[in-house]
């Protein structure tokens, strides 16, 4: 009897080793997409944590851990945290390839809805956020027929909307682009954290206005504050462009290491749009109504990134290694 019951338990064995290996299917699911309009991403497993980053609905992320019901996660900027699980789907690599392979669109408008039924008046499905990525079913009429990551279906207004391979190859990153992005967030409230276009930190607007034209940049503003190219600080901002990033804080110091603080887009004339409160401009000239002297005496560092896409740090969506197929040797 006991013999039996050994060479059923090795059968049982053998079958959970190859069934994966003859289906092409992974018993362990390393990869997970956000099913949720925008995600909190913490930086412990609880809701009472601080709230690190978000991430919006179709983000993939890689899942390296998992505790009563929250998942650790590396983002595509690079950021290690915890989401719960109810604003997940976890994917094989297979599961995975799969969605990375169909036709997705991405909503491009600051907000909007996917409802039940191809009628704006139907029951809603979800609420969305600019740079929001479904499936792509079919059109009907003005709507798109979407699914989500983990399943669901409804339907979005086709306006905004764009086919997302070829918003990945041709979206424009210049400096025009750029801060049309940030203008449009103008009035934007404040929140540590925040990343969509609901509610923003400072470097999450930045981060947010480059991923909307295309390239992924660092999370927080002292990482962006490494990578580009670094430009001189002038008095009269001679030698900048629109779209440069400025960083404010505190200097360094023979006792001290530069620390930075904040940061924004320059505008030009000595103009920077920034979150602070909300998006607003401030100015940096002190003849302009809108001179901000604090702001001004905190101008630290400026970095232009939008000469050095593909280098390290500013990675352009279609080169990203989150956004193309998984294999063996094409981990994250």
């Amino acid at each position: 009897m006991k013999t039996k019951l050994y060479v059923l338990i090795f059968v049982l064995i053998l079958f959970q080793i190859f069934l994966p290996l003859l289906t092409g299917e992974e018993t362990i699911k390393p990869y997970a997409l956000v099913t949720v309009s925008v995600a909190n991403m913490r930086c412990q497993p609880a809701y009472s944590a601080e709230m690190a980053t978000q991430c919006i609905l179709g983000s993939p992320l890689r899942v390296i851990g998992e505790k009563k019901g929250w998942y650790q996660v590396l983002t595509p900027d690079g950021y290690d945290c915890w989401v719960t699980g109810n604003s997940l789907t976890l994917l094989s690599r297979v599961a995975f390839n799969s969605w990375i392979k169909s036709p997705k669109i991405i909503y491009l408008q600051d907000n909007g809805f996917v409802f039940s039924q191809p009628d704006s008046n139907a029951s809603r499905v979800s609420d969305l956020v600019s740079g929001c990525v479904f499936q792509n079913k079919e059109n009907t009429g003005n709507f798109i027929a979407v699914s989500f990551p983990d399943g669901r279906s409804g339907y979005v207004f086709e306006t905004g909307c764009r086919d997302f391979e070829d918003w990945k190859q041709n979206v424009q990153l210049n400096e025009e682009n750029l801060i049309k992005k940030a203008t449009d967030l103008m009035g934007v409230p404040y929140l540590w954290g925040g990343t969509s276009s609901k509610m923003l930190d400072c470097s999450g607007m930045t981060k947010l206005c480059f991923f909307l034209n295309g390239v992924i940049i660092p999370r927080n503003a002292s990482r962006q504050a490494e990578v580009g190219e670094r430009i001189d600080i002038k008095k009269d901002f001679s030698n900048l462009q629109k779209g440069d990033l400025l960083f404010f804080g505190t200097p360094a110091t023979t006792e001290k290491q530069l620390h930075i603080s904040h940061v924004g887009f320059y505008m030009g004339d000595g103009f920077v749009i920034h979150e602070a409160g909300r998006v607003h401009l401030s100015s940096l000239k002190s003849e302009n109504k809108l001179y901000d002297q604090s702001l001004a005496n905190r101008l630290v560092l400026i970095r232009r990134l939008t000469t050095m896409v593909g280098e390290k740090g500013i990675i352009p969506v279609n080169r990203h290694p989150f956004y193309r197929l998984q294999n063996e040797e094409n981990e994250y």
